[in-house]
C-alpha cells in the first residue's frame, strides 16, 4: 500500500524513473498531482509497473502502489486488451497466438504440463515456456519430477497486477484447489512473476496458501551440493544476471542464487551498473503500448552489459529474455536461459533457438495484429473471475 503520510512528494520515484525520467520540478508537480487524483496520463502510457520506483524512495513510501492504483482505476473504466488475458477462456491472447507456432509439438507438451501425474514436489514451468520457448523444458535436468505449466495453471499474476486483489483471490483459489488436488507441498518455479505470486502475494492475501517455492536456480544448486548434478564441462564466459522486476517484492537473498550458481559452472560473474533490486526492467512490459519506448530501455539494459565486458546474460525470465535477447545479439553479446547454461555445463546440448524464436513469434503476432487491428481496441475487464467485454 502507498503511504501518503511519509511521502515528502519529491519527485525522486519519477525524476529517476528509468522510463519517465521528469525533470525535478515536474517530477514533483506529478506526484502531487497523482496523489491528488489518483490519475495521471504519463503513468498509464509509460510505466511498465516495474516496482523500481521503490528502491530508489527516500521515505519507503512504496510508491509502486500509487501507480498500480491509477492502473486498477483506468483499467476499471476502460479495460485491457485480449493479449494481455492469459487464460483458455479468452481468444486471441499473447499465449494463444503463440500456440500458432509450431502449434502440435506445443499442444502435446501443453496437455502434459495441464495433467501432470499427483506428486508431492513439481516443476511449475509457468506460460512463456510451454508457448513461447517449449524447447527449454526439453533437458534431462527435469527428469526427476512432473512439470505443471500452461494457461490452465497459470500463477493469476496478470489478474493481481491488472484487475487488483480480489479478483486474483479469486484465481489464487482455483489455483490452489489445483495444487491440493495434485498433492504438491512444493513447486520449483521457472517464472519470477510466479514466485512472487506462490511466495509473496497469495501467502499474505489468501488463507491456507502455504505451498513451498523454490527457483529453479536454487533447485540446481542443492543438487549439486547434494552430489546429484555434475558441472563437469565449465563454462568459461563473462556472464551477467538480468534481475526480474518481481523478485523486488520477495526477500533479497533470493539475488544470490544466480550468482553462486554462474560461479559454480565456472563463469566470470559480472554486474551491471543497476543489479539486485536495482536492476532495470527489460521494458518488454511497455513494448506494445509504447514500442520506441520499450526498444529505448531495452538498449539501455544492454549497454550496461556491454559496458561491463560481458559474453553472455544469463536469464530467469521468459518476458526479459524474449525483450533483450534480440538487441543483445545485435552487440554479439549471447542470451541464455539459466537452465540452458546447466544443460551446457553437464554436457548437454541445449537447442538454443531463442532468438530465432522470438523473431519468428514478433512476425507471427504483427501479422496477426495487422490482420486483425481488433486484437488492440477492443477492451475486457474481469468481473468476479468473469470476463466481461466493455
Amino acid at each position: 500500500m502507498f503511504n501518503e503520510n511519509t511521502c515528502q512528494q519529491c519527485g525522486t520515484c519519477l525524476e529517476q524513473c528509468p522510463f519517465l525520467q521528469l525533470p525535478k520540478d515536474q517530477a514533483k508537480e506529478e506526484i502531487s498531482l497523482m496523489i491528488k487524483t489518483r490519475n495521471s496520463r504519463k503513468i498509464l502510457k509509460n510505466c511498465a509497473g516495474c516496482s523500481y520506483c521503490d528502491t530508489i524512495c527516500p521515505t519507503n513510501s512504496n510508491p509502486s502502489a500509487l501507480r498500480k492504483d491509477i492502473r486498477l482505476k483506468h483499467i476499471r473504466s476502460k479495460g485491457i486488451s485480449s493479449l494481455a488475458f492469459i487464460t483458455q477462456d479468452m481468444p486471441n491472447n499473447l499465449m494463444s497466438i503463440s500456440l500458432e507456432v509450431n502449434t502440435e509439438e506445443k499442444k502435446r507438451d501443453i496437455e502434459k504440463y495441464s495433467n501432470p501425474m499427483n506428486n508431492e514436489a513439481m516443476f511449475y514451468l509457468g506460460c512463456g515456456i510451454p508457448y513461447i520457448f517449449p524447447d527449454l523444458a526439453k533437458t534431462k535436468l527435469l527428469g526427476d519430477l512432473p512439470l505443471l505449466g500452461g494457461m490452465k495453471n497459470c500463477c493469476g499474476g496478470y489478474v493481481y497486477n491488472f484487475f487488483g486483489e480480489e479478483e486474483a483471490k479469486i484465481k489464487g483459489n482455483e489455483l490452489l484447489d489445483k495444487i491440493k488436488n495434485l498433492g504438491i507441498k512444493k513447486l520449483i518455479s521457472f517464472c519470477p512473476d510466479c514466485e512472487k505470486m506462490i511466495q509473496g502475494v497469495y501467502p499474505s492475501i489468501l488463507e491456507g496458501f502455504n505451498i513451498e517455492s523454490q527457483t529453479i536456480v536454487d533447485y540446481l544448486i542443492e543438487k549439486y551440493h547434494k552430489g546429484e548434478l555434475n558441472f563437469r564441462n565449465k563454462v568459461n564466459q563473462r556472464i551477467t544476471f538480468q534481475d526480474p522486476c518481481p523478485w523486488r517484492k520477495l526477500d533479497k537473498k533470493i539475488y544470490d542464487g544466480p550468482r553462486e550458481f554462474l560461479e559454480i559452472i565456472g563463469a566470470e560473474v559480472v554486474e551491471m551498473k543497476h543489479n539486485r533490486k536495482k536492476s532495470l526492467c527489460c521494458g518488454a512490459p511497455v513494448a506494445v503500448s509504447n514500442r520506441p519506448l520499450g526498444k529505448k530501455i531495452a538498449k539501455m539494459k544492454i549497454s550496461e552489459a556491454k559496458d561491463v565486458g560481458a559474453e553472455a546474460i544469463a536469464f530467469i525470465c521468459t518476458g526479459c529474455l524474449f525483450g533483450l535477447a534480440k538487441y543483445a545479439s545485435i552487440k554479439n553479446i549471447e542470451s541464455y536461459y539459466i537452465t540452458e547454461l546447466a544443460q551446457m555445463a553437464i554436457g548437454e546440448k541445449p537447442s538454443h533457438q531463442i532468438v530465432n524464436t522470438i523473431k519468428q513469434m514478433e512476425n507471427h503476432l504483427f501479422k496477426k495484429v495487422g490482420e486483425n487491428p481488433t486484437l488492440m481496441t477492443d477492451r475486457y475487464l474481469l468481473k468476479n473471475g468473469k470476463i466481461v467485454r466493455i
